[in-house]
């Protein structure tokens, strides 16, 4: 995923995140509703207003309640793209749903003979209208909808009385119908603008320059999300330290540039194999860290390291040149090796340089890249905190320099 689209996924994330802290709004349109509706019954004696101002309560209370169950939701973990597609829709039901309570009470209102009623219908379109535009214009069709759920039965039902100071108030809702759409859009562009930069701002506060992938601060952080959903829920995690083997060799014998490409492939490879949930952070030169989320057992996390150490090393193409590195891994259990994120990473750095001791001199073999001679270096991993285990997969391969 480039930064572009992870800042436009952090904007309509923030976008769906601001329609739920409308509380207030939802309860003076429902509160307006019931009064209207109960109003209009007691003066007309109609029976239908005051049963669509209580299915306009109901319609609050249901959205009021969708917003607890939102509060409480992802006061648990951090809302994710999917999540926030699913909860749009579902504030969308509600929003539309107040709207049809509207246009619904506007439209019975205009058909009784009762001019205070059109009164009160009118100003309560109007004032619905003006209130939802301001509100949820950061969510266009969700707005839009709601507008002519509730102006168009207005329209009609005005229309309706046939005679010209009705057909000139059809014709103020149409203007401020249409009106509104460019208002619309100026909030929805304005808001979009302002988020944008803010999401860009703190992605590039957050962000490894040469990678993409998060640095140091944006793993702090992430640690600190899994350690509160470990401490509320139980949720355990792991901290992996990955170290690149002959990376310096490489970068050595091809430059800086071949070094830099090689270092993006690696950010590239790592996050293919995480989880939405998982988070892989270059913390300098030729070191990684992940944080896989929501572990139970050390057998999942050499699952993972197995797939990092097999991937990482695979072959790399380099300006027709082929690369083979090696990769070590040292790995931490949380909370079984420590709750902080200095502790765990000392675990994980402890168990990663034993795994690097237990080859011995081999580490120190020549530079494991030449021209179209691909070497094979041994990997390793680390087994569980500060216990190293060689798992090296051996080759025999030519030294620099040696004919193919």
């Amino acid at each position: 995923m480039t930064s572009e689209s992870k800042v436009a996924n952090t904007v309509y994330i923030e976008f769906v995140r601001l329609l739920y802290t409308a509380r207030w709004p939802i309860v003076v349109v429902g509160t307006a509703i019931l009064m209207v509706g109960a109003a209009v019954g007691y003066q007309t004696g109609d029976l239908i207003s005051p049963a669509i101002g209580v299915a306009g309560m109901l319609v609050t209370l249901a959205r009021l309640t969708l917003c607890i169950a939102f509060d409480r939701t992802f006061d648990r973990r951090p809302l994710d793209l999917a999540s926030a597609k699913v909860w749009e829709r579902r504030l969308a039901v509600g929003v539309i749903s107040t709207g049809i309570c509207v246009g619904g009470f506007a439209l019975r209102c205009f058909l009784l003979p009762d001019l205070t009623a059109h009164m009160v219908a009118s100003g309560l379109v109007f004032g619905y209208c003006a209130g939802t535009t301001t509100r949820f214009s950061i969510r266009p069709w969700i707005v839009k909808a709601s507008l002519a759920v509730s102006v168009i039965p207005a329209v009609g039902a005005a229309l309706w009385n046939f005679d010209l100071m009705h057909a000139a108030q059809a014709l103020l809702f149409l203007i401020f119908f249409f009106g509104g759409f460019e208002l619309i859009v100026y909030i929805h562009d304005t808001t979009k603008e302002q988020l944008t930069l803010r999401a860009e701002a703190a992605h590039l506060a957050r962000a490894d320059v040469l990678t993409k992938l998060p640095n140091r601060l944006r793993l702090s952080e992430h640690f600190d999300e899994a350690a509160a959903r470990l401490q509320r829920h139980g949720e355990g995690f792991a901290v992996i330290c990955i170290d690149l083997d002959f990376f310096k060799e490489a970068n050595d014998r091809f430059g800086h540039a071949a070094g830099d490409e090689i270092l993006q492939i690696v950010a590239m490879r790592l996050t293919g194999l995480l989880r939405p949930s998982d988070l892989a952070a270059r913390v300098g030169g030729d070191e990684f860290i992940v944080i896989q989320a929501d572990v139970d057992s050390r057998d999942e996390i050499q699952a993972l390291c197995g797939r990092i150490v097999s991937t990482v090393s695979a072959p790399y193409i380099i300006d027709g040149n082929v690369v083979v590195l090696g990769a070590c891994v040292g790995t931490a259990l949380a909370p079984a090796d420590g709750t902080t994120l200095d502790a765990l990473l000392g675990k994980a750095d402890a168990a990663l340089y034993a795994a690097k001791r237990s080859r011995g001199g081999q580490q120190q073999q020549p530079a494991a890249v030449t021209e179209n001679i691909p070497l094979a270096p041994e990997l390793c991993q680390s087994r569980g905190a500060g216990e190293a285990t060689n798992s090296a997969a051996r080759r025999s391969a030519p030294t620099l320099g040696e004919p193919r």
